[in-house]
């Protein structure tokens, strides 16, 4: 079985731009209406995702989203940086209690980034 999250957005565009440029997904299927895009499914290494635009057929998620998505990137300190390099709005990154360097941020529609990797003796994000 297999899992993949749904995120209904106010433009799909603009998220679909989100999650290539800053997070590396790659559209594999999509739907289009009229010429314009209302839903795909994006894949980057082995994590999926469909975005829904959302519209007269598909409800609004609550406000603000409540639904979180949580990335686990083979380097935390360069996705961090590389967030911040593209005017992602991200906390600093923060080792916690149970061993891990994590950041937070949103995407253009509010859904919750907790992005997250183990950490190492040196603090690197990067698991030995």
């Amino acid at each position: 079985m297999k899992l993949v999250p749904s995120l209904g957005v106010e433009d799909i565009e603009r998220s679909l731009a989100f999650y290539r440029d800053h997070f590396g997904f790659e559209v594999t299927t999509d739907h289009a209406v009229e010429g314009e895009l209302v839903w795909c499914c994006l894949r980057s290494e082995g994590a999926e995702l469909m975005l829904q635009q959302l519209g007269p057929d598909h409800p609004t998620p609550p406000d603000p989203p409540s639904w979180v998505l949580y990335l686990s990137p083979p380097d935390v300190r360069e996705l961090h940086a590389q967030l911040k390099a593209g005017g992602v709005e991200v906390s600093p990154l923060e080792p916690t209690s149970y061993g891990t360097v994590e950041c937070f941020a949103k995407d253009p529609d509010g859904y919750e980034l907790w992005i997250s990797a183990e950490a190492t003796s040196e603090g690197s994000g990067q698991p030995a």
